[in-house]
């Protein structure tokens, strides 16, 4: 039924989805992991127009002085109105349903008198069933005998820092407790980590960014900042510098939200 309405769609009206990504700085982050979402939602709808936005400002700054030009949700959105698009379909790739979530979801209600349809697929970890499905998925990659891992998150002041703990909770049910969600700036706090870490008595630790993009909070906050930190604790530390959006099964349950809001 969806291949049907999406044939529908295709023959009688102009249809797109645009993927919104907060951001990055960083070329190969970029390339590895928006690009990479970018090309796969093209494969999987081939008969939808797609189109990118960055929602940071400050993202969008950089690299308009670098010589390229992102536009705005906002911007992307009446763009694709003025060129005859009148369903859209929004997918953000942000991970929980934090502030950009809602300045998205805020910005999609004021523009929605302008489209005939204009709906927004959910963040990565929106459901229980999301979680379970991420965690499942870094778990294939398992750790070296006697080695931690912690899952080093952004961390928000919005109430969904709670899926991170929940994580965590996800974690100790499932008995994999030589893996940790910490945060940069949330809950769980970088010195609960540490607390838990010494008290288990770990030698090993693998650092592991639980961000979209290996870019700048990756490459400084975790692969130095948080590596050299750690080392100085005692620890024996690698980091695997990869980001969410380079992990094909990730990229897949953001293809299954845009089913989702196709149905």
């Amino acid at each position: 039924m969806l291949c049907m309405s999406m044939m529908c769609f295709a023959q009688n009206e102009k249809v797109a989805i645009l993927m919104v990504h907060f951001g990055t700085t960083e070329p190969e982050g970029r390339a590895l992991s928006l690009e990479t979402v970018n090309n796969d939602v093209k494969a999987a709808f081939p008969d939808m127009e797609v189109r990118q936005a960055y929602a940071s400002a400050i993202i969008r700054n950089i690299w308009g002085k670098r010589g390229e030009r992102f536009l705005s949700p906002q911007e992307a959105l009446m763009q694709l109105r003025a060129d005859g698009y009148e369903r859209v379909y929004v997918q953000s790739t942000t991970l929980m349903e934090g502030y950009e979530m809602t300045y998205l979801r805020e910005a999609i209600a004021a523009l929605q008198p302008f489209f005939k349809e204009l709906k927004a697929g959910n963040p990565l970890l929106y459901s229980v069933e999301d979680c379970q499905k991420v965690l499942d998925i870094l778990s294939r990659d398992a750790a070296e005998k006697n080695q931690a891992v912690v899952l080093v998150g952004h961390g928000t002041t919005h109430p969904s820092t709670a899926i991170y703990a929940m994580l965590q909770t996800m974690l100790q049910e499932r008995e994999q407790n030589n893996w940790y969600v910490s945060t940069i700036e949330g809950y769980p706090t970088q010195e609960m980590t540490l607390k838990s870490l010494k008290q288990k008595k770990v030698k090993k630790v693998q650092l592991r960014p639980l961000l979209l993009t290996a870019g700048d909070h990756a490459r400084n906050d975790i692969a130095k900042e948080w590596k050299e930190l750690f080392e100085q604790q005692g620890f024996e530390v690698d980091v695997k510098l990869q980001g969410l959006g380079e992990i094909k099964a990730i990229r897949d349950i953001y293809i299954q939200h845009i089913k989702d809001i196709l149905k």
